[in-house]
């Protein structure tokens, strides 16, 4: 997944983008609308001070991103791709994690280590992770077509209370996030359980700070990116990898609730990467594409339901 950092991001880091405030008119209107948890998504209870800091890598602090979901391969023990919690019954993941021959059956809500029933971290624990079978996959209808890398995932049964451990991640839906541009240069997090610095997966959740680069960049590598996908450049070992596929591409935002200073959106979803260089390693020094969420949001409110 993350072949990840040397040096210790600053957990309390947001986006430059000014503070958010209304949804846009087009997805207020939408009859789905009121599906979408936007009072209790991309909230985070954790410390603003205190970060693990690992060799190349940085551990997610419990409960550091509560909408991660592992998705769990048939007769495949660890986890293969990743994916994001949108609502209390839908995730949305990287439509390559759940064509029909992979079969995907199931997820893991909550998950941090893996290897273990129950994670702590100093006193602090999270309550077993949460296995939850999947009802139905829904696929972009153009995929694989460059730049449709995006599925929805409905769970076969509701998630009836948001914790600090497992709740959605807001969607960008804000009159802020209009403008195509808004993220670039800005810092962004992924995380999963991908490839290591070491050549294999994680066993617990990992996490990376990584720069948005504008489309016009983007083209020195990738000359045909659709308008749908959006670029982060990984340098010396900082990157997304194999694993990490459907995880969330996220920005802390500033927030003009009187509720909340802050709140997390997803920007894109990992799909894909690019080497920088002829002769580059597998991952590290890539440029990571992610499907672009915005220009997705019309069709997730037209396929989810209650």
């Amino acid at each position: 997944t993350l072949s990840a950092l040397t040096a210790v991001v600053v957990l309390c880091q947001a986006a430059d983008i000014g503070r958010l405030s209304s949804h846009q008119s087009r997805y207020v209107n939408h009859p789905n609308w009121d599906l979408l948890p936007h009072d209790e998504c991309g909230l985070v209870e954790r410390s603003s001070t205190s970060t693990l800091k690992i060799l190349k890598g940085n551990e997610a602090e419990l409960g550091q991103f509560p909408w991660m979901v592992a998705i769990l391969k048939p007769g495949l023990a660890r986890i293969f791709c990743g994916g994001s919690l949108i609502s209390d019954r839908y995730v949305v993941t990287a439509a390559h994690c759940v064509t029909p021959e992979i079969r995907i059956q199931q997820v893991v809500l909550g998950e941090h280590n893996q290897n273990q029933l129950m994670d702590c971290q100093g006193v602090r624990c999270s309550p077993p992770a949460r296995l939850v079978k999947i009802e139905d996959i829904i696929i972009h209808p153009y995929y694989p077509l460059p730049g449709t890398d995006i599925a929805l995932l409905r769970l076969n049964e509701r998630i009836t209370e948001f914790t600090d451990f497992v709740r959605p991640i807001c969607l960008p839906t804000f009159r802020e996030l209009a403008h195509r541009d808004v993220f670039d240069g800005q810092n962004v997090e992924t995380a999963g359980w991908g490839t290591t610095e070491w050549g294999q997966d994680s066993d617990y959740l990992r996490h990376i700070t990584i720069p948005v680069i504008p489309d016009w960049e983007c083209s020195r590598w990738f000359i045909s990116l659709p308008s749908t996908e959006i670029c982060a450049k990984g340098d010396e070992g900082i990157d997304s990898c194999q694993g990490d596929s459907g995880g969330p591409l996220m920005a802390r935002v500033r927030s003009s609730s009187c509720t909340r200073d802050y709140v997390t959106v997803l920007v894109g979803i990992t799909s894909h990467g690019i080497p920088k260089f002829e002769g580059s390693g597998l991952c590290g020094d890539h440029i990571g594409i992610y499907t672009r969420v915005s220009d997705y949001m019309d069709w997730i409110l037209d396929n989810i339901c209650k």
